[in-house]
């Protein structure tokens, strides 16, 4: 990984262990947020990124679509991450990052807890 940087001349930082209460000024200090997952059902750490307005690029999946459509830049390749990542820097979008700040604050802790008693009621009786 180290060699790779060096060869694209890239200044890269490995943290090692973060503490958990130093996590949200570190995601919030990003420039862009880079979610290249090949396989995520939602991606809580992307969200993370939209609520401290990170501008989030993610690998262009139906799962992840689904949920940051309209909040965030896609992209499919390499190549694709790489351009989106450069244009995430170079031309901000102030309209994704409001929408991302938007998304993110309709996902909280009570209203997941919320959505799960709805369907365990719901389920309450089927058996």
């Amino acid at each position: 990984m180290l060699a790779r940087a060096e060869e694209l001349a890239v200044a890269l930082a490995v943290l090692g262990p973060v503490a958990h209460d130093e996590l949200p000024s570190l995601v919030a200090a990003a420039g862009v947020f880079a979610f290249p997952s090949t396989r995520e059902g939602f991606g809580p750490a992307a969200m993370e990124a939209l609520a401290a307005g990170v501008p989030l690029v993610a690998r262009d999946l139906p799962v992840l679509r689904e949920v940051y459509d309209g909040a965030a830049r896609f992209a499919r390749e390499p190549d694709e991450l790489a351009a989106a990542l450069a244009a995430a820097l170079l031309r901000p979008d102030p309209a994704l990052r409001e929408a991302g700040r938007g998304l993110a604050a309709r996902y909280t802790w009570e209203a997941a807890a919320h959505a799960h008693l709805v369907l365990y009621r719901s389920l309450r009786g089927r058996g």
